[in-house]
C-alpha cells in the first residue's frame, strides 16, 4: 500500500496491531506515518510490535468519523480491512477528505464481494490460505466490496480518479483514489 499514496506524511486507519502500518513503515523509511484507531488496546499492541521492531510509528486513539487532525495535512491515507467494519463508510471518507491535501490519494484494502475459490488460497500456503478463509468469514458479519461498488463510494465521496482491482487471490479488493 505505501507505493500507492505519496508523500513524506501518511494517516494509517483502523491501525490495530499495526501490521500494515508497520510495513510500510519499513518500506519507506523517510515517511512520517501516523496510525490511527478508537481501541486503546490496539494502539497498546502496535506500540510494543513497533518498538520491538524498531520502526517509529507515531499513534493516535481517534474516530475516523471525527479525526483529531488538521485539515489538508496528509499526502496519503491508507486503510486495511477498514471501511467494511464501519456503519457508514461514506461519512468516514467524506471526513477523512479534509484530512488529505490536494492531490493526495487514499488507498484501501477491503473484503471482496465475489467469492474466491478455496484453492486459491490454498495455493498461497496453509497460513495464506487460513488467513483469508477467516477473513472471508469475518466480513460476512459485515460488509463486502466489488470493484464497481468501492469506486462508486469514493467517487460519491468527493475523490476522483478511483480505480479497484482484485487482489489476494480474489478475496480483497484494492481501491486508490485522489482528493481534487
Amino acid at each position: 500500500m505505501a507505493a500507492l499514496v505519496p508523500g513524506p506524511r501518511v494517516l494509517d486507519l483502523g491501525v490495530g496491531p499495526g501490521t500494515s502500518a508497520l510495513e510500510m513503515a519499513r518500506a519507506e523509511r523517510g515517511r512520517w506515518h501516523l496510525g490511527l484507531d478508537v481501541s486503546g488496546d490496539m494502539l497498546r499492541r502496535a506500540a510494543a510490535r513497533a518498538r520491538s521492531g524498531g520502526v517509529p510509528l507515531a499513534l493516535v486513539r481517534g474516530d475516523a468519523l471525527a479525526l483529531p487532525v488538521r485539515d489538508a495535512v496528509f499526502d496519503g491515507v491508507t486503510g486495511h480491512s477498514f471501511l467494511y467494519l464501519l456503519p457508514d463508510p461514506a461519512s468516514a471518507l467524506a471526513e477523512l477528505r479534509g484530512a488529505l491535501r490536494p492531490g493526495g490519494r487514499v488507498a484501501f484494502l477491503e473484503p471482496r464481494a465475489v467469492p474466491a475459490p478455496l484453492r486459491a488460497a490454498l495455493r498461497g500456503g496453509a497460513r495464506f490460505g487460513v488467513s483469508m478463509l477467516l477473513w472471508r468469514g469475518m466480513s460476512r458479519l459485515h460488509r463486502r466490496f466489488g470493484e464497481a461498488e468501492l469506486v462508486a463510494l469514493l467517487d460519491g465521496s468527493g475523490f476522483r480518479a478511483a480505480r479497484a482491482w482484485p487482489v489476494l487471490a480474489g478475496f480483497g479488493v484494492m481501491a486508490t483514489a485522489e482528493r481534487p
